[in-house]
């Protein structure tokens, strides 16, 4: 954990992209964490003012080793705790993926045009949503930084 406490601020600030949360695996949240909404409304708020106004981010790119994403992108709004892809499908895709973490580098990847990702809101309801293009990039993107996974 690094000193961002989403009990005592709303924004965080990214930690720097050599920062050893972005090549940890998070662990999971358990029902009940009184941290969590306070969590998710800092990420939310955090892409909303950062100025190059990123579509998703997972709470390691604040140093939390939590399993928390957010999404905000092509109109779809949502945070998924213990976020877990059950489907993946409709083709690959190749993107130009950018990072909040590593701001100005752009990197190729693939991804599955379409996913299911099942998990939790931030009152612990269970969650199942199926998502594509440029949604379901995302949510793979901030998946992969829960497990440690980033574009540099």
């Amino acid at each position: 954990m690094s000193n961002n406490n989403p009990t005592e601020q709303r924004a965080y600030k990214l930690v720097p992209s050599s920062h050893p949360a972005l090549r940890q695996v998070a662990a999971p949240v358990e029902v009940g964490d009184a941290e969590v909404s306070s969590l998710v409304d800092a990420m939310f708020d955090t892409i909303a003012t950062n100025s190059t106004k990123g579509i998703g981010l997972a709470a390691n790119q604040l140093g939390v080793l939590k399993r928390v994403i957010v999404i905000h992108c092509d109109g779809f709004k949502q945070e998924f705790i213990n976020p877990v892809i059950v489907y993946r499908g409709g083709g690959k895709k190749m993107t130009e993926e950018g990072c909040l973490s590593f701001p100005g580098r752009r990197v190729k990847k693939v991804r599955d045009r379409s996913v299911v990702v099942e998990g939790l809101d931030k009152a612990f309801n269970p969650i199942r949503r199926r998502l594509k293009e440029m949604t379901a990039i995302c949510v793979q993107h901030e998946v992969d930084h829960l497990n440690g996974v980033t574009i540099a």
